[in-house]
Order: structure tokens, then sequence, then C-alpha cells
């Protein structure tokens, strides 16, 4: 029965999402940067890219996983409560870490299991995995956009946060979820400066 609900709960939406994922990027391979519309017109522009957000006053566009959510600003990492309630609402912004725009370090959180009760659990960073050195991210802080390039992607024990001391001389993120996903045995941190 444990299995039965583990493959119902985690398993199969997964699986959905990562199928959805590879058929996206399928169709973006042969030239079709959106599928939909070989069915359906494309009325609102249904191609998510870094001049669109639906979340312009705090928020995180990236366009090759399809990820448009807002961000908490000033979450405290160490406050289970603070963070829990963060993150049903979207992506956190770790407190005393860098904002857009101010040299040192931005930190990012957010769950990566469940996405098939994504509104219960908000899992948005369960294709955090699929992004590579190059990949754009943007992040919106009060109507304005900051546009930021992948450039590196590890795997952590979750009491590995040396990163979070170290000196940046450029203006760099980090966006970190559970690994692999509907675990916490580890941590994947993607880690990305500021492009322009």
């Amino acid at each position: 029965m444990a299995f039965l609900l583990w493959l119902v709960l985690i398993f199969l939406p997964v699986v959905f999402v990562e199928i959805k994922y590879q058929t996206k990027s399928f169709f973006k391979s042969i030239g079709f940067d959106n599928p939909k519309a070989l069915f359906l017109p494309d009325f609102a522009g249904m191609t998510i890219v870094g001049n669109a957000s639906k979340n312009k006053d705090y928020g995180i566009v990236v366009p090759k996983l399809g990820l448009d959510e807002k961000v908490i600003f000033n979450v405290d990492p160490n406050d289970e409560n603070q963070y829990r309630a963060a993150l049903k609402q979207g992506i956190a912004h770790a407190s005393s870490t860098s904002y857009p725009d101010e040299n040192g370090l931005g930190y990012y959180f957010a769950h990566s299991s469940s996405p098939g009760f994504r509104t219960q659990f908000n899992a948005v960073f369960y294709l955090l995995d699929k992004l590579k050195e190059g990949d754009d991210v943007y992040i919106w802080n009060e109507q304005k956009r900051y546009h930021y390039l992948v450039t590196e992607k590890v795997i952590k024990d979750p009491s590995d946060t040396a990163f979070l001391y170290q000196k940046y001389d450029n203006e760099t993120i980090v966006l970190q979820t559970c690994w692999p996903p509907g675990t916490t045995n580890q941590r994947l941190l993607v880690f990305a400066k500021r492009a322009d």
C-alpha cells in the first residue's frame, strides 16, 4: 500500500513532468518553439521569455523550464514557519543575501517534489537539473528585470553551506532545491552570474 501511495503521489507526477519537458525540448530542437501553436493560435504569447512575466513586481523567469514564479524576498531560512509560508506562495529569497543589482550572492530556494500537487507543495524547482551553462535566468524586482546566465550546477550535502560565505566579486545568484526530487538527501545548486 505504501508503495502504491508513493507511486501515485511522487513517481507518476514526476514522470508526467519529465515527458512534458522532453516533448517540449523535442519540438524546440526541430524548430517549433511553441508546439501548442500547431493546434491552437498563440493569442497570448504562450512562450515564456525573459521580457514577459506575470510577476514583474517580484519574480523569477527561466524560459528553458517554462518557469514564471513569484519571489518572496527577505525570508529567514532558519525560521521554518516563515520559509514554509513563503514556499506555499512561490520561491523564497534568503534574508541577509544580496538583492538584484547588489554585488555578492543572492540565494533563492524552492521545493522539487510532488509536482502533481504543485499548488499544495509548490514544487517549482523540480526541473532545475535541466539547466546547463549559458541558460538564461531572469529576476524581476520592482518592475525591473535582471538577466543572469547559468555558470555551474553542483550537488552538495545539506550541511555544506560554505558557498554562502564565499566572496563573490560579481553579482551572482544561486537557485537551490532538494535532490533527488521527492527526497531531502542532498541539495542541487545552480549558480548564475549577472549578464547585463
